[in-house]
Order: C-alpha cells, then structure tokens, then sequence
C-alpha cells in the first residue's frame, strides 16, 4: 500500500529533523516548539509511539512493490520499532544517548538509509 510507504517516509523524515535539531538549531528553529512540546506532552509521545508501531506492522504486512510478500519491509519495520521506542523516552535524562550512538549519528544513518530504501528500493532485494 502506497499510503504506508508515504506515511512511514514521513516519520522517517519528521525523525531525521528531530534529530538534527541539537546540531542545527538555527537552521532548524521552526521544530523548537516542536521539541518542547515532545517533552512536556506525554499524549504526543504516546501517538508518536502508537504510530511507529502501526507503521512497523504495516510495513510488515503490506510491503511495497518490489518487496518480499511475506516479511515486507523488514529493515523499515525494525527501524520504525526503534524510532517510536525513541519517541517514548523522549522525555528522559539519557535521550543524548541512544544504543551508545550520538543524536547526530542516529539521524545520519537513518537519513541514509531512507534515501537508499525509498529511493531506490530495488537495492534493498540484493
């Protein structure tokens, strides 16, 4: 379904920007109230969390063409697993560090990776 490949490019997106904000809060000021809210509102979380979760099952189920029919997108779906458990413990004192890598780090390998499998997503089949 076309939807979810849109929706989760979205997320995916909304999650790059969000990190990158710490290393480029100039550029990126428009998402600091974003942030603030993130922090204050546990109801937002909750939907970030309940929407990567969605979006990891619908990826598995309804992959996109090329895709395999059974497992999907597998990597988006485990990323997307990832991402909302990030949204989740947004609030906390150790969001700095995530799996022992660096905000920056995160959003770098994320950013390749969507370009690389929504982009060019007969790549991923190899």
């Amino acid at each position: 379904m076309m939807q979810i490949w849109v929706l989760t490019l979205a997320y995916f997106i909304f999650t790059c920007l969000m990190l990158f904000l710490d290393d480029y809060r100039l550029a990126l000021s428009f998402l600091l109230s974003v942030k603030h809210h993130l922090i204050v509102t546990k109801q937002l979380r909750l939907f970030l969390f309940a929407a990567g979760l969605v979006l990891a099952a619908g990826n598995l189920f309804f992959p996109i063409y090329p895709g395999p029919v059974l497992l999907g997108d597998l990597f988006s779906a485990i990323l997307c697993v990832f991402i909302a458990i990030y949204y989740l413990r947004y609030a906390k004192t150790d969001r700095k560090v995530y799996l022992k890598l660096s905000d920056r780090t995160c959003a770098i390998l994320l950013s390749v990776f969507t370009l690389i499998h929504f982009i060019c997503p007969s790549l991923v089949l190899f």
